[in-house]
């Protein structure tokens, strides 16, 4: 059985050895991606469903409107019932389609399609705030599954 000095040796070595391997946040404030995430604008939201999406995505990267790329997006929901032994139990399942616009031509930069699903209990009193807490939770997987989209698809320059 190994000491915990031991542990805590290898533990050190490998931090250090990352920090000198160049490792580098995606999001850092001095790489280029992380300069192309922070110059994406949202279209203005029209409904709640968009705004939450928004409010999502710009805690995660801020807001930017004088920023020289779009993101246009879609986003589609629907309730999906299920039958689990006499449990009142659906699921919020969603997708949003997105294009990322480059507004100095008008050329899509990226484009894709990004989904996923969140349950709640419909049974009882409580089932319409069940339902707006699976809404907006499913808003939040999705606007963080449409950045991690866009980390691994925007060009590295």
């Amino acid at each position: 059985m190994r000491s915990r000095v031991s542990y805590y040796f290898i533990a050190i070595f490998m931090i250090l050895g990352l920090g000198a391997c160049g490792f580098e946040p995606t999001y850092a404030s001095g790489s280029q991606l992380g300069r192309d995430l922070e110059n994406i604008k949202l279209v203005a939201p029209t409904n709640r469903e968009e705004y939450i999406f928004t409010r999502s995505f710009e805690r995660r990267l801020g807001r930017n409107l004088g920023a020289s790329t779009t993101l246009r997006y879609n986003i589609s929901i629907y309730d999906q019932g299920l039958d689990v032994s006499d449990m009142n139990i659906s699921h919020k399942v969603g997708n949003v389609s997105y294009q990322l616009i480059d507004e100095t031509n008008g050329d899509v930069i990226t484009s894709g399609k990004v989904d996923s699903f969140t349950s709640y209990s419909s049974e009882g009193t409580l089932s319409v705030a069940a339902q707006d807490d699976a809404s907006e939770r499913l808003l939040i997987i999705l606007a963080d599954k449409v950045i991690s989209r866009l980390t691994a698809q925007l060009p590295v320059s």
